[in-house]
């Protein structure tokens, strides 16, 4: 159902708003959980860019950010309290 060379392309993914973005990630989404094998590849591509402009939402808001290494390694939750 979803060709995903036909609207979705790189420079679509980099130039459209988060409004549109979500507006269309949606119908892929639903056929991806349908079955649909194109819209799971689309679906694939929608995540990745999501992703990317969360990435890049937080590298703008926290710009000296920092790993942190925990005792039972990198991020992880130190829930042994």
């Amino acid at each position: 159902m979803f060709d995903k060379k036909t609207k979705y392309s790189k420079k679509w993914f980099e130039n459209v708003s988060d409004e549109k973005f979500y507006t269309e990630r949606e119908p892929v989404r639903q056929a991806a959980c349908r079955g649909d094998e194109g819209a799971e590849g689309l679906l694939n591509r929608f995540n990745n860019e999501e992703i990317r402009r969360m990435n890049e939402k937080y590298k703008k808001e926290h710009p000296d950010a920092k790993p942190r290494h925990r005792e039972h390694g990198w991020y992880l939750p130190n829930d042994d309290d």
